[in-house]
């Protein structure tokens, strides 16, 4: 009899269960960053767009996404600035906002203004210069999620552009949002909240420009 009892779980069996837990977290907090998801993001819009000066466009926006803020959050962390590449601090994301902000305003008027390049990519960094500034004065109290809500506003985007078809990638939310708990980097308020931002200021501000 004693033989069928279940036995409880050994430490041996749990610990290495929670760091495969830990890092496939860490995977797809990371293969799912602002950063990276940018220019998959950008290709999407552009293909659809079928402009001629796609390809411009894409370098353009990718690099003032994405190259330009990291590089000033990756210098940040060598001098000691930031504790580390996620800005995890809340104190310390300020700067990174700005400069976030401040480089999509740019790429948006050099699109638009200098290199003639896709008028739809133009306005995607408008949209995001919008929605960083909102998360910069939300973060002031409160240390809401860019990643879930920099994964929200692409997909809500790629939906609105491409249809129904583009509905399951919202499961990139999801796995997002899990990936920034498990981790401790955000609360289950913190990535819901994210999310909202991301999917309905994406709606109105796309919604105004006639998409």
């Amino acid at each position: 009899m004693l033989e069928n009892m279940a036995l409880p779980e050994s430490n041996e069996e749990v610990i290495p269960a929670k760091l495969f837990r830990i890092q496939f977290a860490r995977f797809i907090s990371t293969a799912l960053s602002p950063a990276i998801v940018v220019l998959p993001f950008v290709i999407l819009v552009a293909l659809y767009t079928k402009d001629p000066n796609a390809l411009i466009s894409v370098l353009l926006a990718f690099f003032f996404l994405s190259v330009g803020p990291m590089g000033y959050i990756f210098y940040g962390v060598k001098t000691g600035k930031f504790t580390d590449a996620d800005v995890s601090v809340r104190s310390q994301r300020t700067g990174p906002f700005i400069v976030a902000i401040a480089s999509s305003l740019i790429g948006s008027l050099i699109l638009e203004y200098v290199a003639h390049g896709t008028h739809l990519i133009a306005v995607i960094l408008q949209l995001i210069a919008f929605c960083g500034i909102i998360m910069m004065i939300v973060t002031c109290w409160w240390k809401i999620s860019m990643h879930a809500s920099a994964i929200a506003a692409a997909v809500t985007t790629l939906t609105m552009l491409y249809g129904k078809i583009v509905l399951p990638a919202f499961l990139l939310l999801v796995a997002v949002s899990w990936s920034r708990v498990v981790l401790h980097r955000h609360t289950k308020a913190q990535v819901i909240a994210g999310s909202l931002v991301g999917i309905v200021l994406t709606f109105v501000l796309l919604k105004l420009q006639g998409i």
